[in-house]
């Protein structure tokens, strides 16, 4: 974890508020560094521009989800060796779980990336995690298919689609500011849903 200064401390408060308030593309520079109390000297001690300072705010909890998501498709992995097979939707729900905690500890972040990053390279975070999802369950899918653990079949198109609509969904919960509450309840709900369709389509044994 990087050590911050006061004077950078008071900079990432600062920008949070504003990016929060007015999205990365209509957020003043030059208000913030008014607001803090500061010299635009000062700040580009820190950062060079506000792309940058959107960065430091948002990229450590960016780049954590997807390590853990990349670490969460290989457990599906070690379920095939195991003869686990048929525990892979109880695996996912799971995941989901721990996942949605990892976003509420960190909601403020992931508000920025979702509702405040169009014009930064986070404004297709969604899109490029919905990417991965597909690449790795397809590759998963196919080695099942060899192994003949598998039934049915999905074209790539719907597989996309499908995805997209189920992480969609899922970050509804810091979009609408969902209590944490609430969203562990919601995705016990989603997550009956998305698995009851998979089952109808893809049969594990």
């Amino acid at each position: 974890m990087e050590e911050y200064t006061e004077t950078q401390r008071k900079i990432l408060e600062i920008g949070k508020r504003e990016f929060l308030a007015k999205g990365f593309k209509d957020a003043s520079l030059r208000g913030i560094v008014k607001e803090a109390g500061f010299t635009q000297g000062a700040f580009y001690g820190y950062y060079p521009d506000k792309a940058a300072l959107f960065d430091a705010l948002v990229s450590e909890t960016a780049d954590g989800l997807v390590e853990q998501f990349k670490a969460a498709q290989e457990a599906h992995f070690d379920l095939i060796p195991a003869e686990r097979i048929i525990d892979s939707r109880k695996l996912s729900t799971e995941y989901l779980r721990y996942f949605l905690g990892y976003i509420y500890d960190h909601f403020d972040a992931f508000k920025l990336i979702l509702c405040c990053s169009a014009g930064t390279r986070y404004e297709n975070y969604v899109h490029e995690l919905v990417e991965l999802e597909v690449s790795q369950t397809e590759r998963y899918y196919n080695e099942l298919e060899q192994r003949g653990k598998i039934e049915g079949h999905i074209s790539h198109e719907l597989h996309h689609l499908i995805t997209s609509a189920y992480f969609t969904a899922v970050f509804e919960t810091v979009v609408h500011d969902m209590t944490r509450e609430r969203a562990m309840s919601y995705i016990e709900e989603l997550a009956t849903f998305f698995n009851c369709g998979w089952d109808g389509l893809l049969r594990l044994k």
